[in-house]
């Protein structure tokens, strides 16, 4: 599984233009006397970045790049991703690029279902815990259209090719929401 170099650059040059256009807006209110303005949108800033720095907390680079490409994906798309990261993988007994790609999946599928225009409720949940004998990663997402069930092949593909690691994948549906369930074994203390 590879991380293409382009996307990666692509987030830093996104990065880069969003810290400039934050510059300017502060500039701007700073210029017409809106202090308090000013400050609630410092405020609104700082929660978007730490909702994107609990994802450099993961020790697999693999994982993480994939994470900083789907949260790229996701704004490009318009759709609100939120990170509940309580784990940075250190124990995943499983090879990074092996969970990487399976997320990457999973996370491709989502943007699928979230992307198109007519789709009015657009955000997704990504959520990665760890218990005493595994870590769970949940995505979670609004307004699954009914071509969601064809996919489940998808997800009986990606079960398959996680159980050769100790791993299982599992798919819930129902008419308000879709959660993909990815679970991998911690590494023995």
């Amino acid at each position: 599984m590879k991380v293409e170099i382009k996307n990666l650059l692509e987030i830093i040059q996104v990065q880069r233009h969003d810290f400039l256009n934050h510059l300017q807006v502060i500039s701007g209110l700073l210029q017409l006397n809106k202090g308090e303005r000013v400050r609630d949108y410092i405020n609104q800033v700082c929660k978007q970045y730490e909702n994107c720095s609990r994802i450099t907390r993961i020790k697999s680079p693999e994982i993480l790049a994939v994470l900083l490409v789907g949260s790229n994906e996701a704004n490009k798309c318009q759709i609100d991703i939120q990170f509940d990261i309580q784990t940075n993988l250190a124990s995943l007994n499983v090879p990074g690029e092996v969970v990487a790609s399976a997320l990457k999946r999973c996370i491709n599928q989502a943007l699928k279902f979230l992307a198109p225009p007519e789709v009015s409720d657009r955000r997704m949940r990504l959520t990665i815990s760890e218990g005493e004998k595994k870590i769970t990663i949940k995505l979670d997402f609004p307004g699954v259209p009914a071509e969601v069930v064809k996919d489940a092949q998808e997800q009986m593909a990606l079960s398959e090719a996680l159980a050769a690691y100790n791993s299982s994948s599992k798919l819930a549906i129902t008419e308000k929401e879709a959660e993909i369930y990815m679970i991998f074994p911690k590494k023995l203390a």
